[in-house]
């Protein structure tokens, strides 16, 4: 019996074997298969990129109007192994028609996915990942989806901050506004009303304190009083957020959101769901790095169940490994969401296993940091996640 088995992590079974460090290291290249795909590339780009795809010994799948030469601009799909990418990579640096460009942006993508640790600054802190990081939600507010009402007093929020930190928060999140689908805004002066105290009484915590506000007001004024962090469902999108956040030396999480909470889930559609938060993405990164907030100060979140079908999150979910190519860690956020419910049939309180399911395939899929209500079993069952994925890999 010569019992033939599929094997997952190759570098490591290659040296059970006895097989040399250097043989491993050339081999490896050749056993990590990628599929990526490129927008916007020049038809005679294109087709020298197909080319050299082919003479490297990977694919380059493109559409007819290429061979018709019936396009300006095409979508490519290249997959093949590491080291084919990599010889794909020299020659496509030496050909015109944007193929430098095509080969740095291939180069850097890679780089990137390759990249398993980070060390956010956040104002005082440093956010190491790995392990993976839990933000506890710390809802002051009385409309909330979830807990609404539930911490409304500053003695209640207080505690519940306190008691999630015993649990194994590694980040509290406080907010004073609802974005429940369809909720309207409340003044600056309100939401400060509600959180600022807050914030005060958690200043001895010792873990970072993030403001889930897209007001530059309300987030000046809570950085001012500890917090290191904002949390901005808007993205830097509201006039003078990146200013704050540069100037109080603060990381930020850049949500992307269609709309705003009160259209967001008024039949949102997309033609290419993970392309469109890709660009969207991108183009938020640039503007932040162009304000002068440095790069390991940005976290990235693609925003589950603001203007996104049930569809969509479950793509995200499923693709979330694509945003991997911009080289920030990503946050999830989808706890006791309503997708879970709609899959499920379970009202608001009854997801928590639902939760914890997308959390762990999002763990896999190249999420660091989860947004949660249930601190305590999240982290016991994303710890188990870990560790079968530390073994894999």
């Amino acid at each position: 019996m010569f019992n033939p088995r599929l094997i997952t992590a190759l570098g490591e079974e290659m040296e059970k074997i006895g097989v040399s460090k250097d043989g491993i290291e050339i081999m490896e290249k050749k056993g990590r298969f990628l599929k990526i795909r490129i927008d916007d590339i020049p038809l005679k780009g294109a087709i020298l990129l197909k080319q050299e795809a082919l003479a490297a010994g990977m694919e380059c799948a493109l559409p007819w109007c290429t061979a018709a030469l019936k396009c300006e601009t095409t979508p490519a799909i290249l997959f093949g192994t590491e080291r084919q990418f990599e010889i794909l990579i020299s020659k496509m640096k030496l050909q015109p028609f944007k193929g430098k460009i095509i080969a740095e942006e291939l180069e850097e993508c890679m780089g990137n996915l390759k990249r398993e640790r980070y060390d956010i600054k956040a104002r005082d802190y440093r956010i190491q990942i790995p392990p993976f990081r839990i933000m506890g939600i710390l809802n002051v507010t009385p409309d909330s989806f979830s807990d609404g009402g539930k911490f409304i007093s500053v003695e209640s929020a207080v505690e519940h901050a306190r008691n999630m930190v015993k649990e194994g928060a590694d980040i509290i999140d406080v907010g004073g506004e609802s974005s429940r689908p369809f909720s309207s805004p409340v003044s600056e002066e309100e939401e400060m009303r509600r959180i600022l105290p807050v914030i005060e009484e958690l200043s001895d915590l010792k873990v970072p304190i993030s403001v889930d506000t897209y007001k530059p007001k309300v987030a000046e004024e809570a950085l001012k009083r500890g917090a290191s962090i904002v949390n901005d469902i808007f993205g830097l999108r509201k006039e003078g957020m990146a200013e704050v956040v540069r100037d109080y030396d603060a990381a930020v999480v850049i949500m992307h959101m269609k709309g705003e909470p009160k259209n967001m889930q008024m039949k949102p559609s997309y033609e290419d769901t993970i392309g469109e938060i890709m660009r969207f993405f991108r183009e938020r990164v640039e503007f932040a790095l162009s304000k002068g907030i440095e790069e390991d100060k940005i976290i990235l979140d693609p925003g589950i169940g603001f203007g996104k079908r049930v569809d969509d999150n479950l793509m995200l979910i499923r693709s979330l490994e694509s945003f991997r190519c911009l080289g920030y860690p990503i946050l999830m956020g989808t706890s006791r969401k309503s997708f879970i419910g709609k899959i499920l049939d379970l009202s608001v309180n009854e997801r928590l296993e639902g939760t914890i399911a997308t959390n762990v395939i999002s763990l896999f899929h190249g999420a660091r940091i989860f947004r949660v209500h249930d601190v305590k079993e999240n982290r016991r069952a994303l710890k188990i996640a870990e560790a079968i994925k530390e073994v894999y890999v």
